[in-house]
């Protein structure tokens, strides 16, 4: 069995879940490859050397000659049927940067030459055929997998050689999906595969809605990475938690979670507002801000912040060597209890359009949305309002879990508004972590273990102990 963990977020999602070791335990003969780029992470190495792991590179991948070709008329087809809200709008995104051009004349090119793939069932059924990719192939003639194991349905690129020499040579395929928005919000479409393992009943309709999958090849298992959360040894005191992170316990805590830069440009006068709102005496509790930075954000941005009285700059990850897609962090378990724990003790968390309005739901903690830009104005399609409209987002919105802020004013009112009340809005929090979280026993990992031990069996022919929970 090969299993791809293409960069850190993988690796907390699928490893640090205990997902591959539950797998190891469940088949005392079965062998592992793991293919990643950290494998070049002396660290991680140590901690994933095993009797019957082998491990393998994952080289960066950027389409090329005919496979980019094809894959620009595919994408055409896709962006130009509008399928969702969210690929409207990043199409006329990319349209307005010039990333995507001439799609008409693609998708009628597409049309006449390949039908194939403006099908949403067979959509990349002629790239699988004409593309090869030597190194894939030499892997796969190493190891002899009688699965891949991946953790995206094709949207990461370095991934897109093992799926498609998987198909290639009907090696059976099983993809962990790791985020709410992958079938709704991209510029390209996911590839099928044989098992498709996602959230909750909201992603798999729209797997099958949008991109041909059958209701019978997909699974529900929850979010793994989120299994701590839902336990109940993961949460420490407040006075603990502030103890590390310096932090004052009897003052309230206001946490803003930022993104990569090209997503949101303006983390900087965020903080300046917040602080100074913090300073002018804004609300009537004595507040410290916590700033988390994104993975793919660079902490240097805040340079400025460091030491100022009541403020606490963080990027609590693990530095590793760099993936194909440009991530240099790995997710270690650490990670994922710590930010359980941010979530748990901060009092109102500022964020723009992300998963962190889920986990701050699962500890009943009140999420402000910022939905305003810089002080300048910006056309719809590069501004944070286009966010809102997003179509995954649309669900947390639709039960009045968050409050939104239009304005920085706004922002500092809704603020004050959550440090005053925070039992607001708790029946809509409530109903998301319901939605989003399918299951809210903890064991999502042994689930998704559990269908992984599935295919094993049904591809070796051999009877194994499922670790699969219902």
């Amino acid at each position: 069995m090969i299993v791809s963990v293409p960069h850190g977020g993988a690796a907390g999602n699928i490893l640090r879940t205990g997902i591959l070791s539950r797998v190891l335990d469940a088949d005392r003969s079965l062998k592992v490859v793991l293919a990643s780029p950290l494998v070049n992470d002396a660290g991680f190495v140590r901690e994933f050397t095993h009797p019957r792991i082998a491990l393998e590179g994952l080289p960066p991948h950027r389409p090329a000659g005919r496979e980019a070709r094809l894959l620009a008329l595919m994408q055409a087809g896709y962006l130009e049927s509008g399928v969702t809200e969210s690929v409207r709008i990043r199409r006329a995104e990319a349209t307005a940067k010039g990333v995507v051009r001439w799609l008409p004349l693609k998708k009628a090119v597409a049309a006449v030459v390949a039908p194939s793939m403006l099908r949403p069932s067979t959509r990349y059924d002629l790239s699988d055929r004409l593309v090869t990719h030597p190194a894939a192939q030499q892997l796969f003639d190493r190891h002899q997998p009688a699965l891949l194991v991946v953790s995206n349905p094709g949207l990461i690129f370095s991934e897109v050689p093992l799926l498609r020499t998987a198909k290639q040579r009907g090696v059976r395929s099983i993809a962990i999906d790791p985020s709410w928005d992958n079938f709704t919000n991209k510029l390209i479409p996911v590839r099928r595969v044989d098992r498709l393992v996602v959230w909750n009943t909201i992603m798999r309709d729209q797997a099958v809605a949008l991109h041909g999958y059958q209701p019978e090849d997909i699974r529900l298992a929850g979010t793994p990475q989120w299994d701590p959360y839902f336990q109940n040894d993961v949460l420490i005191t407040r006075e603990e938690f502030c103890r590390r992170i310096g932090a004052d316990p009897s003052q309230k805590l206001i946490t803003l979670t930022t993104t990569p830069l090209e997503l949101y440009a303006y983390y900087e006068q965020l903080i300046e507002r917040l602080v100074a709102a913090r300073n002018n005496g804004r609300w009537p509790h004595a507040t410290q801000l916590l700033v988390r930075v994104h993975p793919r954000d660079a902490i240097e941005r805040y340079a400025k912040f460091e030491g100022l009285p009541g403020v606490i700059i963080e990027k609590p990850f693990k530095q590793t060597v760099r993936s194909g897609d440009g991530m240099t962090v790995d997710v270690t378990a650490d990670a994922q209890r710590h930010l359980a724990n941010t979530m748990n003790h901060s009092d109102v968390i500022v964020q723009v359009v992300s998963t962190i309005a889920i986990e701050a739901a699962i500890f009943d903690t009140p999420v402000v949305n910022v939905s305003f830009d810089g002080p300048e104005a910006v056309p719809f399609v590069r501004s944070a309002k286009r966010y809102t409209q997003f179509t995954h987002w649309a669900n947390i919105a639709a039960n009045g879990a968050i409050r939104d802020a239009a304005t920085p004013e706004q922002m500092l009112e809704l603020v004050g508004r959550y440090l005053d009340h925070p039992e607001l809005d708790r029946e809509g929090r409530h109903q998301v972590v319901l939605d989003q979280c399918q299951f809210l026993d903890g064991h999502a990992a042994e689930r998704v273990a559990g269908f992984v031990v599935e295919e094993v069996a049904a591809v070796t022919g051999r009877r194994l102990s499922s670790t699969c929970v219902a």
